[in-house]
């Protein structure tokens, strides 16, 4: 029984350590939690919207949409597994899930519409391996993906 005890309470100790790592001494989330240190090479380039379509299992205040993207890098890519010429791409907010109305007319974000992005591909670690950016959209806007 003392050992079960001594294994929650570390467990306990780490979920706590974890919780306040990511608050980032703000007292808000700023972003995903990854795994490790990480280090990524960036790629700068475009998104354009290739379509908005409002999902089917959107229901009264919480309307969501996929809207999917295609990148276009500035330059040549050299890791193999980041190739992203030719592809599209989910713009998913948050921690991953789709936008709401609002968000979509606060970013303006529109079917055909370019934004200026960024695609980074691992270089380091154990995270996730190709992440986008988008400077002039915040993606945690929490506020403005509640429908």
């Amino acid at each position: 029984m003392a050992r079960f005890r001594k294994g929650v309470g570390a467990g306990f100790l780490v979920l706590l350590t974890v919780a306040f790592l990511a608050h980032e001494g703000s007292g808000q989330m700023k972003g995903p939690i990854t795994g490790g240190p990480c280090e990524y090479k960036e790629y700068p380039g475009s998104a354009k919207i290739m379509s908005i379509t409002k999902r089917t299992d959107s229901a009264g205040s919480q309307e969501r949409y996929d809207v999917r993207f295609a990148f276009t890098p500035e330059g040549r890519i050299e890791e193999p597994f980041a190739q992203v010429e030719g592809k599209e791409f989910p713009f998913l907010v948050g921690h991953m899930v789709p936008p709401g109305r609002r968000f979509l007319q606060k970013y303006g974000i529109e079917t055909g519409k370019t934004f200026d992005a960024r695609l980074k591909v691992i270089v380091k670690g154990a995270c996730t391996p190709v992440l986008f950016e988008f400077p002039s959209i915040n993606l945690y806007d929490y506020d403005a993906n509640q429908d």
